[in-house]
C-alpha cells in the first residue's frame, strides 16, 4: 500500500530539509545544522528531526523573524499560519520569534541525529537542552562511538551537567545507539533495515572517515563499539573495513602507517598508533513515498583516507538513484581546490567531490546495467550448454572412453602426451589431466568469452541534487569561498559529465524533494 501511495504521489514533495547552519566555521552562528520532516506529517508534535545541531534555536529564531508578517498581533491576528519562508504552513501563537522558535524546539523536534561529536555539530543542542526542558526527553541518535563520546566527554558533569537518563543524570536526554548499515530485523522491502524515528521518517546510518589524529593511543572511535572498526590494516595491506573492492585508495600501508608502525608491529599495535575519526552518513527516508535524502557529516575522500569507507555508502545509494528514490546528497566541501592534501584535515574539496561522484556514477551505471547483464549471461549459458552437449555426442560417436561425461566437463584424451583429441568431425577437445578435474560452466564461460565492458551512459547522476555544506569562510576580501567552490565544481563537471546539479547551501534555505 505504501509503495502504491508513493507512486501516486511521486510528483508531490515528500521531504523538506531546512538549512539552519551551512558553514564549517569559523563564524559560530553558521555551523552545521539541519531540520528534516516528512511533508505529509505537517507541523505536528515530533514531526521534525534535527540532523546535527552546531547552531539551533538562534537559527530558527532568525528564520522566523524574517518570515513573520508585519503587524502580527495587531493587523494580523493570532494564532497565525505562516505564508512564507521555510516554516510555511506552521501555526504561530506569539508575536515573538524567539517564543515561536522555542515552541519548534520544545514540541516539534524530538530526535537529533548526530553525525559525529565535534563541537561545530553539537554545541547548539547541548546549550539549548538544559534551558528548554519539555514533557519528554530529547533523543540523541547516532553510532555507538558518538553516544560514547557524549557520555564520556560532554554530559559528564564537568564539561556540562549530565542531562541524560543514564548514570543518575537529569533525564532530559535519552540515547539511541544505531546499528551501522541498519538492523536486518527492522523494516520490510525497500525499507528493510531502516529505523523509524518519527511517524513518517526512517533512517539508516553508515560510518565514514573524517581524518586522523597523530596521538599514539588506543582508538577512541568505532573499533571499540561499532560493527566495523575505523582501522583495518596490517603491515602489508590497507583495505576498507567493509572489504569493498575498487577503492581508489593506494595499496599497501600509507606513509603515515609505515613511519608509526615500522612494518614490524602487530595489527593491535598499529591500531593503537593510528586513530581515525568516525563520522556518519544518514539515509533519511519518507516511509510512505520511499523518497530519500543522503546526508553526510564531515568526511574525507577515500583516495587519501587511512580507512576508506565511502564506497560502501555509494554502493548503498546507487540502487536508490537508479530507481529514482534518492533525490539529493548533502555533502561537505570545506575548501576550494587550492587546499593541499596535507591540510585537508579530514575534509573534501571540489576535485575530491567530483572524484567521489564518479565512483557513485560507476555504481549507478552498474546497477542500471544489471538486468541487461543477467539476460546476456542467461543467453551465453544456453549457448555453452548446447556446445557441451554437441561435443559429448561427437566424442561418443568416436568410440572413446565409456565412462559418464558431465555436460559441464570435456572428456580427457587417454594419451596424456597429446594436448587435444581430434574427432571425426574435426572437433578438438582440450586435454584435462583427470576425469574428475571438471571445468565449471562459470570457469568455461570466463575463459571462452571476454568480459562485457561497462557501458558509460551520459549523465548517470541526472536528477540528483548535490547540496554542498560545511563551507569554511576565509574572512578575506575577494570571491566568497562558496562561490569559488561552486565555480570549480561546474568546471570539473564539464569534463566529468555526471549530470547532477550542484548547489551551495545557505542558512535559511528550504529544499523540497
Amino acid at each position: 500500500m505504501a509503495k502504491q501511495d508513493g507512486m501516486k504521489n511521486a510528483s508531490k514533495p515528500a521531504l523538506q530539509v531546512i538549512v539552519l547552519g551551512s558553514g564549517g566555521g569559523p563564524q559560530e552562528q553558521n555551523v552545521t545544522a539541519f531540520l528534516v520532516r516528512s511533508v505529509r506529517s505537517g507541523w505536528t508534535r515530533g514531526s521534525i528531526v534535527a540532523l546535527d545541531a552546531g547552531v539551533h534555536l538562534s537559527a530558527i529564531t532568525r528564520i522566523l523573524e524574517e518570515a513573520q508578517p508585519e503587524g502580527l498581533g495587531t493587523h494580523v491576528t493570532l494564532p497565525h499560519i505562516l505564508e512564507s519562508g521555510p516554516f510555511t504552513g506552521m501555526e504561530i501563537r506569539s508575536t515573538s520569534a524567539s517564543i515561536n522558535a522555542s515552541h519548534v524546539t520544545r514540541h516539534l523536534i524530538d530526535t537529533y541525529l548526530i553525525t559525529h561529536p565535534h563541537l561545530d555539530h553539537i554545541s547548539g543542542f547541548v546549550i539549548n537542552t538544559a534551558s528548554l526542558p519539555g514533557a519528554r526527553p530529547k533523543r540523541i541518535a547516532g553510532l555507538p562511538s558518538t553516544i560514547s563520546a557524549f557520555k564520556t566527554h560532554i554530559f559528564n558533569n564537568i564539561i556540562w551537567p549530565n542531562l541524560s537518563d543514564e548514570n543518575n543524570g537529569a533525564g532530559l536526554v535519552t540515547y539511541t545507539r544505531l546499528v551501522e548499515g541498519g538492523s536486518p530485523a527492522l523494516g520490510e522491502g525497500d525499507g528493510k533495515g531502516y529505523l523509524e524515528i518519527s511517524e513518517d521518517l526512517t533512517v539508516k546510518v553508515f560510518s565514514v572517515s573524517h581524518g586522523h589524529c597523530i596521538e599514539r593511543h588506543a582508538h577512541r572511535g568505532s573499533s571499540a563499539s561499532s560493527r566495523f572498526g575505523s582501522i583495518d590494516v596490517s603491515p602489508h595491506t590497507h583495505t576498507s573495513p567493509r572489504g569493498a573492492q575498487g577503492s581508489t585508495a593506494p595499496s599497501g600501508p600509507s606513509p603515515f602507517l609505515r613511519s608509526s608502525a615500522a612494518g614490524h608491529q602487530s595489527a593491535v599495535q598499529e591500531r593503537e598508533s593510528v586513530c581515525v575519526y568516525d563520522s556518519s552518513a544518514y539515509f533519511i527516508r519518507d516511509a510512505i513515498s520511499g523518497r530519500e535524502v543522503l546526508m553526510f557529516g564531515d568526511v574525507e575522500p577515500d583516495s587519501v583516507s587511512l580507512s576508506p569507507r565511502n564506497l560502501g555508502v555509494w554502493q548503498e545509494a546507487a540502487p536508490r538513484i537508479a530507481n529514482g528514490n534518492l533525490a539529493a546528497i548533502f555533502i561537505e566541501c570545506s575548501y576550494d581546490d587550492s587546499q593541499t592534501d596535507d591540510r585537508l584535515y579530514g575534509h573534501l574539496t571540489p576535485r575530491y567531490i567530483i572524484q567521489e561522484m564518479k565512483v557513485l556514477a560507476t555504481e549507478v551505471e552498474s546497477v542500471r546495467q544489471t538486468p541487461a547483464k543477467l539476460e546476456t549471461n542467461k543467453k551465453r549459458k544456453r549457448e555453452l550448454e548446447e556446445v557441451g552437449r554437441r561435443s559429448n555426442r561427437t566424442i561418443a560417436r568416436s568410440g572413446g572412453d565409456d565412462g559418464p561425461v558431465s555436460p559441464k566437463s570435456i572428456r580427457p584424451h587417454r594419451n596424456s602426451g597429446s594436448a587435444s583429441v581430434p574427432s571425426e568431425n574435426g572437433f578438438d577437445s582440450p586435454h584435462i589431466a583427470t576425469p574428475t578435474a571438471e571445468m565449471s560452466l562459470k570457469d568455461f564461460e570466463a575463459s571462452a568469452s571476454p568480459s562485457i565492458p561497462p557501458r558509460h551512459t551520459p549523465n548517470p547522476l541526472k536528477g540528483v541534487k548535490v547540496v554542498i555544506i560545511h563551507v569554511k569562510e576565509r574572512l578575506t576580501d575577494g570571491e566568497s569561498p562558496g562561490s569559488k567552490i561552486l565555480g570549480e565544481l561546474l568546471e570539473h563537471e564539464k569534463d566529468a559529465q555526471l549530470g547532477c546539479e550542484f548547489i551551495v547551501s545557505k542558512s535559511g534555505q528550504s529544499f523540497m524533494f
